[in-house]
């Protein structure tokens, strides 16, 4: 039952009073009564918005009218009152009530209206208060404005039929009731634009609004009645109304589309809005009906004994909810009806259910007219809206309202079975296995009981029966009670009541309308449940007079089967997703931040401080109404993130496993907050091992993973999981670890390296990019102790794919491949293993050759060469020329050795010439040659080749030394030419170097000389010049070589000259 308005008599003539009430006017804390004799009764109305409402009696006025007086207007900005008696229109004082004026041109006037508007002048676009007086006299409508202490005469408009009733639009336009129709008269042009309703059907609404059929077209009534009222509602609507047919329309006249017309079960006699609702007079049946414009809803009747005139006064021009209080009055007595205070209606409305009236008064009303915060409010019974849709299994509506409300995610995720909402729901174990065994059953009883919930949930129907009180104001009769009980003490009916988030402190003990064990079971969400089928109401009942009883025939059961799965699709697409895609802003890289930054004013995203569940994240809940929500600090507020994103991850796995087990995998893959053992155990009984290792991994649970990989790549081919058989998946996951994770590496890369030593290599030498950043000598060691050869294989990705110039890996590496020589091998595996250390020692500069060459045999001929490279970088030439020549006699070699050694470390003209030095290697080997060390014989043949080719190497006084002096000159004759030759090429080169660097000068000395003349400068009128700051005319000028321009004289004065 909805109680918006409470009626206070507040005047009442006596039996022997032989006078009657005709007019009223209230304005202030002022009540004018205009009465049948004429006189006019001036009241004050004392403690006006309290139960002890009352009159005060000012002054009577008796002779303010000849005739009875039939309307009151008062312009109050201009201490006017107006009056309508004797057909004459009269302007009064409002102060002493004196008659100051008549207007003459609007006697016969047949009714009138007054506004009172701030408008801009067309010149200045200054704001003034404009006040206007529309007069209808039969079929002619004069329009006033108030000037200077008087009223203006304006348009006169001469309509189509006679005026019945005015109601101002706006400050500009005025609606004229009449007896065929409505029309919109614009006030400073006089034009006149006719109101055309679409085509109409038992007062509904049929065609759309463009189809011009005129109010005749209505079925039934052969044209319009008697009857024409209009009354502006919130905004710009107005209301126009003709015997039972409404039409909603803008300001300029043009129905509103989406608005159907009220469904009137008799005329009403006058209508009037007084915030935020319609109020309509019957007198027939002495009631006023309060309606919901928005939703055209009845929600309140209050019968008053002969009640025939209904009076809102007017708003003020800045208050748009003023007139929420309003007069009735008979012909003996007069009621205020009082408004009760928005709470409790809102209250009262969900408590009868009528969530759609709650969210729309809600809507409606301004936050300063409530003591709560409206946006909580508002959210909270709208929450209770998503329940009831869920309850009477309107899934997607239900979720849809969930994610636009921004509920919390909790709330939503524990009305499904635990299968869905785990510890969340508010179903136990038991009674999800007990539903399984009743689901047949329950599927034959549900549909109708649904169907009948639904109907009665979005379309109330209005009730003809009221009460009166005994002070007069009207309501239903007191609702039976809640719980009716029989002997036993089994609940049998039970009361819709409101979540406990609407319960109002002085209201009604909410636990005393539910069974105790059932709240003991389900706690505060047990209100959202549906308790079996209710009846339907007649149609001639409303909330007020609806018992909202109905029967349990059964304990409430948890979704399943179909319906459950119906259900979670909607929760997973509808709803979380729509708030895990709000999460991913507070997390970066995977990692949470606080939402204190993310949600800064400087921030892209300090608009999502108003949603409601992203402002929870900064703020806990006040520990009393009223008091300032508390700041939390950023370890709360990010654990805050994380529990949220827990629950919404979580959920969403279960759902998927249920409803779309094919998104089990990318949801497992990416970043989530899954609880690790649901998903565990969940994927572990569907035999989803593969994307139990992907979860396992994105988590960071990697032993676990690795062991479960471990198991199942040794594990027999008719295992769980094929696909997770072999080394593969376990070298792959191995090379995604960072060097971090070095322990796990080593412990789980054994079995892969020793199934297949080529694929769990990979794991340290594969191109992934962790494997670079392994400590490198943990691995070598690891390695080293499992195959010589594979630690081979490590240090050889170093040194020549990661170029790593550690001394220490060239040293090991070199005495790996001795170790490895050491062995028994195949002459032709002993071969490449030669061949790759003799590479090394070539290639390489940073092992110790010191030590390598300790480690090096003497006397074993496959050990000589490299010999002779360790000593070469040493940088004992002679000794390493002396085991070409002597050990290996390879003259070739020892070439190609002098030559390497001869350009890589070419000689300067400073350096001091010794044996082993680099520009002597021609000469030791000469010298070797020539004169050998004992017992080996000189060598000439190859020492002639050497001068031949090289002797232009060599000094020639130094290797003409060594020549033996019984040669021939003929032998010579090589060494002669080339020296000869290369004597003139120095000289040749020389000489044209110089002649080029002599054509370089002149090339420059050019470009200088006519980069100078080419360079100009221009000098407009405006110029200055920097020095003596005047302008520079047809004076001469100096230019600067930084480009700027001079006075001559300044320049020289200045010295630049």
């Amino acid at each position: 039952m909805l109680n918006a308005f409470n009626a206070r008599s507040i005047f009442e003539f006596g039996a022997k009073d032989r006078v009657r009430i005709d007019s009223l006017l209230a304005y202030g804390d002022k009540l004018l009564l205009g009465l049948s004799t004429g006189a006019l009764r001036v009241y004050r109305v004392l403690s006006p918005d309290t139960p002890d409402v009352s009159l005060e009696h000012i002054e009577t006025i008796a002779n303010f009218s000849r005739v009875k007086i039939e309307i009151l207007a008062c312009i109050k900005e201009a201490n006017i009152l107006v009056s309508l008696s004797d057909s004459n229109v009269h302007i009064h004082d409002l102060n002493d009530f004196t008659l100051t004026e008549t207007l003459a041109k609007a006697r016969r006037a047949s009714t009138l209206a007054v506004t009172s508007n701030i408008e801009h002048d067309e010149e200045t676009q200054i704001p003034e208060l404009v006040s206007r007086l529309a007069v209808g006299i039969r079929r002619r409508l004069l329009l006033y404005s108030w000037h200077d202490g008087g009223f203006q005469e304006g348009k006169e408009v001469t309509l189509g039929g006679n005026i019945r009733t005015l109601t101002w639009a706006s400050g500009r336009k005025v609606i004229v009731g009449m007896t065929s129709g409505f029309v919109v008269v614009d006030v400073h042009t006089g034009s006149v634009e006719e109101v055309t309703p679409p085509e109409t059907t038992n007062g509904a609404a049929k065609g759309k609004a463009g189809d011009q059929n005129g109010w005749a077209s209505y079925v039934g009534m052969g044209g319009w009645g008697s009857r024409s009222l209009s009354t502006r509602l919130g905004g710009d609507d107005i209301l126009l109304l003709k015997d039972s047919t409404t039409l909603f329309v803008d300001a300029d006249g043009k129905p509103l589309p989406d608005k159907p017309p009220i469904p009137w079960s008799t005329p009403p006699d006058a209508i009037a809005f007084s915030y935020p609702y319609l109020v309509s007079l019957n007198a027939a049946k002495h009631q006023l009906e309060v309606r919901n414009p928005g939703t055209r809803t009845l929600l309140q009747k209050i019968t008053l004994p002969t009640v025939n005139t209904l009076h809102v006064p007017p708003p003020n021009v800045a208050l748009v909810h003023a007139g929420k209080l309003f007069y009735a009055a008979s012909p003996t007595q007069v009621w205020r009806m009082g408004s009760t205070d928005y709470e409790t209606q809102i209250q009262q409305l969900v408590e009868a259910e009528q969530l759609d009236e709650a969210i729309n008064l809600l809507e409606t009303l301004e936050s300063v007219l409530l003591n709560e915060n409206k946006d909580e409010k508002l959210r909270e019974v709208q929450m209770l809206k998503a329940q009831r849709l869920f309850e009477q299994r309107k899934y997607e509506e239900s979720m849809a309202l969930f994610g636009k409300v921004s509920a919390p995610p909790e709330r939503v995720i524990k009305l499904f079975p635990r299968s869905i909402a785990g510890d969340l729901s508010i179903w136990t174990e038991d009674e999800d296995e007990d539903s399984g065994s009743e689901a047949e059953a329950e599927e034959n009883e549900e549909p109708a009981l649904e169907d009948g919930a639904a109907d009665e949930s979005e379309n109330p129907k209005p009730t003809e029966e009221t009460g009166t009180g005994q002070n007069g104001n009207g309501g239903a009769s007191e609702p039976t009670s809640p719980i009716q009980k029989e002997g036993n003490g089994t609940p049998e009916k039970i009361s819709r009541s409101p979540s406990p988030e609407l319960k109002r402190s002085n209201g009604t003990e909410y636990g005393s309308i539910r069974n105790i064990a059932f709240t003991r079971k389900y706690g505060e969400t047990a209100s959202i449940f549906s308790f079996g089928g209710r009846g339907r109401a007649d149609d001639a009942d409303s909330i007020m007079g609806k018992k909202e009883t109905q029967t349990i025939p059964e304990a409430p059961k948890p979704l399943e089967g179909d319906e459950l799965k119906k259900a979670a699709q909607e929760l997973a697409g509808t709803f979380l997703n729509d708030v895990r895609r709000k999460l991913t802003k507070y997390f970066v890289d995977g990692k949470p931040v606080d939402p204190l930054k993310v949600l800064a004013k400087t921030s892209p995203h300090a608009a999502s401080r108003d949603d409601p569940l992203e402002s929870s994240f900064l703020t806990v809940e006040p520990e009393s109404p009223g008091a300032e929500e508390p700041i939390l600090p950023a370890d709360a507020r990010i654990e805050k993130v994380v529990q949220t994103s827990r629950v919404i991850d979580t959920t969403l796995f279960r759902t998927y496993m249920l409803i779309r087990p094919t998104m089990v995998g990318p949801l497992v893959r990416i970043q989530n907050y899954c609880d690790p053992e649901v998903v565990s155990e969940k994927l572990r009984e569907q035999g989803k091992f593969e994307d139990l290792v992907d979860f396992l991994e994105r988590k960071q649970l990697h032993r676990e993973a690795l062991e479960l990989l471990r198991f199942f790549g040794q594990a027999d081919e008719d295992s769980k999981a094929p696909g997770l058989r072999g080394p593969q998946r376990t070298v792959t996951y191995l090379e995604r670890l960072k060097s971090d994770y070095i322990d796990l590496i080593l412990e789980f890369a054994q079995w892969p390296l020793k199934a297949d030593p080529k694929l769990g290599m990979e794991v340290f030498v594969g191109d992934t990019g962790n494997s670079e950043n392994l400590p490198r000598l943990k691995v070598l060691d690891y390695l080293e102790s499992i195959d010589q050869t594979l630690a081979v294989q490590y240090l050889e990705h170093l040194i020549s794919e990661l170029k790593d110039m550690t001394p220490e890996f060239h040293t090991r590496l070199a005495g790996l491949y001795l170790t490895v020589l050491a062995r028994h091998l195949p002459s032709s595996e002993n071969l490449s293993w030669h061949s790759r250390f003799l590479h090394f020692l070539t290639t390489s500069s940073q092992y110790r050759a010191e030590k390598i060459l300790g480690w090096l045999p003497r006397d074993v001929p496959e050990y000589f060469e490299s010999r002779a490279v360790v000593l070469s970088k040493m940088g004992r030439h002679k000794a390493a020329l002396e085991i070409y020549v002597f050990k290996l006699f390879d003259h070739e070699k020892a070439e190609a050795y002098c030559t390497s050694v001869h350009l890589s470390s070419p000689s300067t003209a400073y350096e001091t010439p010794t044996a082993d030095s680099p520009a002597t290697v021609y000469h030791t080997l000469l010298s070797l040659y020539l004169r050998p060390p004992p017992p080996h014989a000189a060598q000439l043949q190859p020492a002639l080749a050497i001068l031949s080719r090289h002797g232009a190497r060599l000094e020639a006084a130094e290797a003409l030394k060594l020549v033996p002096e019984d040669i021939k000159m003929t032998d010579l004759e090589t060494y002669f030419e080339a020296r000869i030759r290369a004597a003139n090429a120095q000289v040749a080169e020389n000489r044209m170097a110089a002649a080029l660097r002599k054509a370089r000068l002149v090339d420059v000395q050019e470009q200088l000389l006519l980069g100078a003349r080419n360079q100009c400068v221009i000098v407009a009128e405006e110029n200055v010049c920097p020095v003596c700051h005047k302008r520079l005319g047809q004076s001469v000028i100096w230019r600067l070589p930084g480009g700027q321009v001079v006075h001559y004289g300044c320049a020289k004065r200045d010295g630049f000259v």
